[in-house]
C-alpha cells in the first residue's frame, strides 16, 4: 500500500470512529424525540472538529435518525408505532396502529397461492408440497409505510379467501374468526436485525442498506395447530417495540 493511499484510509478511519462514537453517545445518554446538545457541546464532549460533527450531523438528518427543527436545534427521531412483543393476537396491526394515535392503512403487494417448502410445512406442521396462500401487505401510519408483512396460512383452513375479500375486510384475523373459526391465541417467534433488501427499502421508503427489525413467529390456535406463519420487516426508525413484564398481583382475601 502506498503512502498516499495509506493517508486516504487514515481520515475515513477516523470519521468512521467519530460516527460511531456519537451513535454510541446517542443510544445510551438519549431517548427517542430528546433534543440533543447543541453542536460546540458536543464536538468537545466528543472530541472531534465542529466541521465533522455537522458532516455526521447531516447524515444522520438524511437516514432518518435525526431531525432538525429550525432554529430550535436538533433531535432523536421519534418512532411512529410502538408495538409490545407480548400483546393480544387479536389485537393485530390496524388495532395497534390505532392506538399509536394513527390512522391505519394497508396496500396488498400480493395474494398468490404457493407449495409449502419443507421448512415452511415444518413450522405449519403440514406437509411439504400442501397448498399455501401467500399474503404480503405493506402496512400504513397516517400514509406512511413502517411495517412489511408476508402470512403463510395452509389453504386448508381458509378454502375460499380471496384478496378481494381481503381488501374488502381489512382485518385478516378477522376474517379468519368471522368466516372460518380460526383463532390465533398464540404466538412465537424471534426478533432480529437484519439488513433491507431492495424491494424492503423501496417499499417501505428507506434509505440503501438500512437495518430493519424483523420478527418472525408462528401464529397457533387453541389446539396448538399452527395457524400463520408471519415474517414482518419493521423500519427502524418507524417501530420501536416495547417490552413489558407485570408481577402478579396477590390474591384478595375474600
Amino acid at each position: 500500500m502506498t503512502e498516499l493511499s495509506e493517508s486516504k484510509r487514515r481520515p475515513r478511519k477516523a470519521y468512521l470512529a467519530a460516527r460511531q462514537a456519537l451513535l454510541n453517545l446517542l443510544n445510551t445518554e438519549f431517548s427517542e424525540g430528546d433534543q440533543i446538545p447543541a453542536e460546540r457541546e458536543l464536538s468537545v464532549l466528543l472530541g472531534i472538529s465542529r466541521m465533522t460533527l455537522r458532516k455526521i450531523t447531516d447524515e444522520l438528518v438524511t437516514g432518518g435518525i435525526l431531525e432538525r427543527r429550525g432554529n430550535q436545534g436538533t433531535w432523536l427521531t421519534e418512532t411512529t408505532i410502538e408495538r409490545p412483543l407480548t400483546q393480544a393476537i387479536e389485537h393485530g396491526i390496524s388495532k395497534i396502529t390505532e392506538l399509536n394515535g394513527a390512522v391505519p392503512g394497508s396496500r396488498l403487494i400480493y395474494f398468490q397461492e404457493a407449495q409449502a417448502s419443507s421448512r415452511i410445512a415444518a413450522l405449519l406442521k403440514i406437509q411439504a408440497g400442501d397448498p399455501l396462500v401467500m399474503i404480503k401487505r405493506l402496512r400504513l401510519a397516517d400514509g406512511e409505510p413502517f411495517c412489511l408483512e408476508t402470512s403463510y396460512l395452509p389453504r386448508a383452513i381458509i378454502p375460499e379467501l380471496t384478496a378481494e375479500m381481503l381488501e374488502q375486510n381489512g382485518s385478516l384475523y378477522r376474517l379468519l374468526a368471522e368466516n372460518y373459526g380460526v383463532l390465533g391465541v398464540s404466538d412465537e417467534g424471534t426478533l432480529r436485525v437484519t439488513i433491507m433488501n431492495e424491494e424492503e427499502q423501496a417499499l417501505l421508503n428507506a434509505q440503501p442498506n438500512s437495518p430493519a427489525l424483523v420478527y418472525r413467529g408462528v401464529i397457533a390456535d387453541r389446539f396448538h395447530q399452527p395457524v400463520e406463519y408471519l415474517v414482518s420487516v419493521n423500519h427502524p426508525q418507524r417501530v420501536t417495540f416495547r417490552i413489558s413484564h407485570g408481577t402478579p398481583r396477590p390474591a384478595q382475601q375474600v
